[in-house]
């Protein structure tokens, strides 16, 4: 079985400032598992464990939900933390730009993955990057001043033109 998402990938431009957006919250010496860069994507549908045979057809479908809306633009722009900055467990950076047509897409993929069977997501959907994961309690308040004074980030705006299966392996190390 393979372990699956659906995702937007992020141009270079964007992992760099990504890059150093973390390195300036690393500052702060808080204990955080920081997401690589080159790592850092747009989830818009946790498929879970696939059998490699369904691959083909889950392509397909996902080609299809994809070529129901145009290429459009986003940002990376804002900061915050899930469930709040004060309670933080996940650093993430928000996303403006074409919300509509992000939205559509997003919806597209999950119509189209319930109709090969896959569960659809009760939550609502909340687009971000998840750049670190909060790991204890040390030097919190810190890392909390660092992102409440970087909530201004923005990184330039790139055109989304395509989607990722992505195949997920889980380690140790992340």
């Amino acid at each position: 079985m393979l372990r699956t998402f659906v995702a937007i990938d992020l141009p270079v431009a964007i992992q760099e400032a990504l890059d150093s957006f973390e390195r300036e919250l690393q500052k702060a010496q808080a204990p955080i598992t920081w997401v690589k860069p080159e790592r850092i994507h747009l989830t818009l549908k946790f498929l879970g464990d696939v059998a490699p045979e369904r691959i083909p057809e889950i392509g397909k479908s996902l080609e299809e939900a994809a070529g129901a809306v145009s290429p459009f633009r986003l940002q990376a722009s804002g900061c915050g933390a899930f469930p709040s900055v004060k309670q933080m467990r996940v650093i993430w950076v928000g996303l403006k730009g074409d919300g509509g047509a992000l939205n559509k897409l997003q919806q597209g993929v999950e119509v189209a993955m319930a109709e090969l069977g896959f569960k659809r997501e009760d939550r609502p959907f909340r687009p971000h990057l998840t750049v670190g994961r909060v790991k204890g309690r040390q030097h919190l308040r810190t890392l909390q001043e660092l992102l409440i004074a970087r909530q201004g980030f923005e990184a330039e705006a790139f055109d989304v033109t395509e989607l990722v299966l992505y195949k997920s392996e889980l380690r140790p190390e992340g």
